[in-house]
């Protein structure tokens, strides 16, 4: 009776190990992390995007710049100065919030990622009453690196 139940330990021991192995070399699971990630990125880096005081202007472009990658992140950078002055001249204070996202493409192995998203932007300039939008973006993402980051966007229907 002790070395049946000490085989059907084993045999249960075993099989809880090899699904444990399993699952953690499950193709769907470094896909779900992937998207999580690009998810991550994307709450983070979109409301950067679109928040900026221009009372610390210098700092608020030079996040831009860090959640930028690629063409897009070298033409902010190229556009610095000139983002920073307009944010002065016109005294904009924009602040953001992600509504919703969704991941519409991956490719884990190339490090590229699609997403949808929607923001609620609030911007005033010249110190005048807040109006409030709700963007609608296309956004591209590239790993570089262990981060993802914003490759490019652009506006979709309203």
């Amino acid at each position: 009776m002790l070395g049946g139940l000490a085989v059907v330990a084993v045999l249960a021991a075993a099989w809880f190990g090899w699904s444990w192995w399993s699952a953690a070399q499950d193709d769907g699971l470094a896909r779900g992390r992937a998207r999580d990630a690009v998810l991550a990125a994307a709450s983070t880096g979109l409301v950067t995007l679109n928040t900026i005081d221009y009372r610390t202007s210098a700092v608020d472009v030079d996040r831009w710049i860090g959640v930028t990658t690629g063409q897009y992140g070298k033409d902010l950078s190229g556009d610095r100065q000139m983002q920073i002055d307009r944010a002065k001249r016109t005294k904009t204070v924009s602040t953001a919030s992600l509504v919703q996202a969704a991941v519409t493409e991956l490719n884990p192995s190339a490090g590229t990622a699609r997403l949808i998203a929607v923001l609620n932007v609030r911007v005033s300039t010249g110190g005048g009453t807040p109006s409030a939008k709700q963007a609608r973006l296309a956004v591209d993402f590239a790993r570089d690196g262990d981060a993802w980051k914003i490759g490019a966007v652009q506006a979709v229907g309203s």
